[in-house]
């Protein structure tokens, strides 16, 4: 049929593609090696000479370009990737987050911690999407595009969530719904994610807070506060209990 010819040659795109991005590495890995073995060969065989060692670096030194540009055709690839084959598959599920209300009942809240849908669709998005390149790409490269999908995620999903309106009981659901994500996404990287998802965390802890007065005590005992007193007052402007003028009054300019 035609959607199976067409799905093939998706598939075989892609797999071009990843190919490709493969052998882009390889070969800015490879031409650095070269470099470097071509300067101890020259130092060893003519290291009394200085002209000559100037002379051979001179035309040494286009190793070094041919990498840069290697490296930076890899960089625009693993882009290209993630927008590619990550991004159309995990855009739609990261804006279901705001497609459901944030104003919930305890036994909303309750059941959504038993079992959360939003949450579990989105482990599966990483599991059926991002986690299986690692079998089909260098780890340097994975970890890259692994990178580079989890901060368009966290940068996706802070963008939607100054969209929704909260009670505290939404607040406080953020809030486990993103400690659950980073500790599941902590688990697949090598690295720390959690500058990544500090912004929203402490978005989710503004949006939790059962009075404003504790804005200001967090305010002014913490020094790792990411977010602007225009920020802080934007997430709390999100709260359906709060009125502005008052969020105005407690937390100043």
């Amino acid at each position: 049929s035609t959607s199976h010819i067409i799905t093939k040659a998706v598939v075989s795109t892609q797999s071009t593609g990843l190919t490709a991005t493969n052998n882009l590495h390889a070969t800015a890995e490879n031409i650095a090696k070269l470099k470097k073995g071509f300067q101890v060969k020259c130092e060893k065989s003519f290291g009394s000479d200085k002209a000559v060692l100037e002379k051979l670096s001179s035309c040494i030194s286009g190793f070094g370009d041919a990498t840069i540009d290697f490296k930076e055709a890899l960089k625009r690839a693993e882009s290209t990737l993630c927008k590619a084959a990550v991004f159309p598959k995990m855009h739609p599920v990261v804006a279901e987050f705001a497609s459901t209300s944030h104003i919930i009942t305890e036994d909303q809240l309750y059941m959504l911690e038993v079992e959360d849908p939003w949450l579990q669709e989105m482990v599966k998005v990483v599991e059926e999407v991002i986690t299986p390149l690692k079998l089909l790409l260098h780890q340097n490269i994975y970890d890259s595009v692994l990178k580079i999908s989890i901060t368009e995620m966290a940068e996706y999903l802070e963008k939607l969530a100054l969209t929704c309106t909260y009670n505290q009981l939404g607040g406080i659901l953020f809030d486990k719904r993103l400690r659950a994500l980073v500790t599941f996404l902590s688990g697949i990287t090598q690295w720390s994610i959690r500058d990544k998802f500090s912004r929203l965390v402490q978005m989710a802890l503004m949006l939790s807070v059962e009075r404003l007065s504790e804005v200001t005590e967090y305010t002014s005992s913490s020094t790792r506060c990411s977010l602007t007193t225009a920020e802080i007052k934007q997430c709390l402007k999100l709260r359906n209990d709060f009125k502005k003028d008052d969020v105005n009054k407690v937390i100043g300019d």
